[in-house]
């Protein structure tokens, strides 16, 4: 090598070490479809105009929140105008996807172009996200610098559902904590909160119709409760009431709009029905027999008497109340883990089986969900099952099929997810299992307390594939999102729901928004590791795995 390229290789390099050392950061989480990036940035300046373009009432009140946000958290004046602009929002001449966006920063300003008030909303969740961890946090910090890398971004999601579960009958949590963490969803572009208000431990909405729910329902002799620090342990002592109003209800779903989330109720039936069968034993299958709101876990007997056409009344009547308080199309009535034992020892049930000439006890369930179906339709809402609706030994998956349901798929997970496609039915994956877990609320290694062995860390939940790569092209489209998963039957407090479920929730996060190719663990823990500062002012825990835990109070085992 001569002289001119030994220079030439040191001025390369040279260049490239600038770009390097002058190219921000890009703390962007769930990774976008697409982006480039310059060298340089561009700093926020303290009169902040902004301008909007062919969109309606609905885009101005969504930037004049961020607005507001911004003001609030940086001290900037940020404000509409109708001249010129630093921030300039306008419609997409082209066709885009109802939640993508565009996203142009350059040294004198930032273009934002969508069709939609939802894609909006993502393109200034990533500008706050880009930003110093306080602003997406809502925590004030004026008077430092606020800048911006330089880039050019077209993003969507890849899946449509991105969901977060949380289960409040074991445990409940106030409207204050859920409100916390349907901040933290839209922080990360999730847009589905699966709300598991009933099972065997405790009912926990208001039935105006039927108050004993909540009255007896609402209320067990004893709990299982479990510190963060020192393990498990019965507290001897009643738990409850704790329940839901309806205007509580209100407030959730209403709170969980403007964030662009959308509130999936989960009122378990035929199963998980304990606590509302010793609520009205009537519509039990014993209604004679001893009936308790159950302190442990496990799978109770205790089911809807499906064959008894006023305990069908009675889940009817319950679905017909609440439908009205959530507007979106999606309803949750469970379906798992429903033993077939109480049916078989019941003359009702004994009668229909025979009268219909069924195969297996199984298909009782089955008849039950297809007439739930189509009462939720007459309700202007779709139902959504277990997968054990499709994947129980003996189910009818025609009943279940011509009740179009969506399955969220969790044990056998790729089975039923692949057996609902094949139905042609939606399915949402949450998988559990040791191949990728999103069910977060399993320990992540030997040292947490709470369910499962350990082993289900960050890398392994991060590194499953939701749609296995030997799946059909004709069956990818039913693959219609994901999931994180969180039963409390070992968590009772928020801080130890925040150290098990963070940062997880973001890695699914992550895998329903970001395609397969541009997902990378490496490069998601660093992103991870720059949250920190937003977690710990948004006032989170989260795990110490992989993240070096330097959040408030990290959680140590005693």
């Amino acid at each position: 090598m001569n002289h001119r390229c030994y220079l030439r290789f040191f001025l390369l390099a040279l260049l490239c070490l600038n770009q390097q050392t002058f190219a921000q950061v890009v703390n962007l989480t769930p990774w976008p479809l697409e982006m480039t990036q310059e060298q340089g940035q561009f700093v926020l300046p303290q009169r902040f105009p902004i301008k909007i373009k062919g969109l309606d009432e609905n885009a101005r009140n969504e930037v004049l929140r961020f607005a507001t946000e911004l003001n609030q958290t940086t001290g900037i004046k940020a404000s509409l105008s109708q001249r010129k602009a630093v921030m300039t929002i306008t419609r997409a001449q082209t066709a885009m996807d109802d939640e993508g966006y565009r996203l142009t920063i350059h040294p004198k300003g930032i273009n934002i172009e969508v069709t939609t008030t939802t894609g909006l909303f993502y393109a200034l969740q990533s500008i706050k996200k880009m930003l110093p961890g306080n602003v997406a946090a809502g925590v004030s910090q004026p008077g430092q610098t606020y800048a911006l890398p330089l880039v050019n971004i077209l993003d969507a999601p890849r899946f449509h559902y991105r969901g977060f579960m949380l289960d409040v009958s074991r445990h409940f949590f106030t409207t204050d904590e859920i409100k916390k963490f349907l901040r933290l969803m839209a922080t990360y572009k999730m847009n589905y909160f699966h709300w598991h208000l009933t099972d065997d431990q405790g009912w926990r909405v208001e039935i105006k119709k039927y108050p004993k729910l909540t009255s007896v329902g609402s209320i067990r002799n004893n709990s299982w409760n479990t510190d963060i620090n020192k393990g498990s342990y019965y507290t001897n002592k009643p738990y409850g009431p704790y329940f839901y109003t309806q205007e509580e209800i209100r407030d959730i779903v209403a709170y969980a709009a403007q964030l662009h989330i959308t509130v999936v109720p989960e009122i378990e039936m035929p199963g998980h029905l304990a606590a509302a069968m010793a609520s009205y034993p009537e519509y039990s299958c014993n209604p004679n027999g001893k009936h308790n709101v159950w302190v442990d876990g496990g799978i109770s007997t205790d089911v809807l008497n499906v064959a008894n056409p006023k305990a069908v009344e009675f889940a009817k009547d319950i679905l017909t109340e609440l439908a009205p308080l959530f507007p979106g199309e999606m309803f949750h009535v469970g379906g798992d883990e429903t033993p077939t034992t109480a049916w078989e020892h019941n003359a009702e049930c004994q009668a229909l089986y025979k009268a219909e000439g069924m195969t297996s006890y199984s298909q009782l369930q089955s008849r039950f969900t297809k007439e739930i179906a189509q009462h939720l339709k007459t309700l202007g809402k779709r139902i959504v099952v277990w997968n054990e609706a499709i994947t129980a030994k003996g189910a009818d998956t025609q009943l279940v099929k011509e009740s179009e349901a969506t399955v969220f798929s969790w044990n056998p997970c790729q089975r039923g997810a692949r057996m609902a496609a094949e139905l042609g039915l939606k399915v949402v994956v949450s998988n559990w299992g040791k191949d990728g877990c999103y069910y977060i609320n399993r320990r992540a290694n030997s040292k947490d307390f709470g369910a499962g062995t350990g082993g289900d860390n960050l890398q392994l939940m991060y590194d499953y594939l939701p749609v296995p790569a030997n799946t059909p092209s004709e069956l990818q489209p039913y693959f219609y999102g994901v999931q994180g998963t969180f039963w409390c039957e070992h968590v009772s407090e928020p801080e130890h729901l925040e150290h098990l479920a963070l940062p997880r929730l973001m890695g699914i996060a992550e895998a329903g928004w970001t395609p397969q190719n541009r997902k990378d663990f490496s490069h998601f823990v660093n992103r991870m590791k720059e949250d920190r500062t937003y977690l710990r002012l948004a006032g989170f825990r989260y795990h110490p795995q992989y993240l070096d835990y330097d959040g408030p109070e990290p959680p140590t085992k005693k």
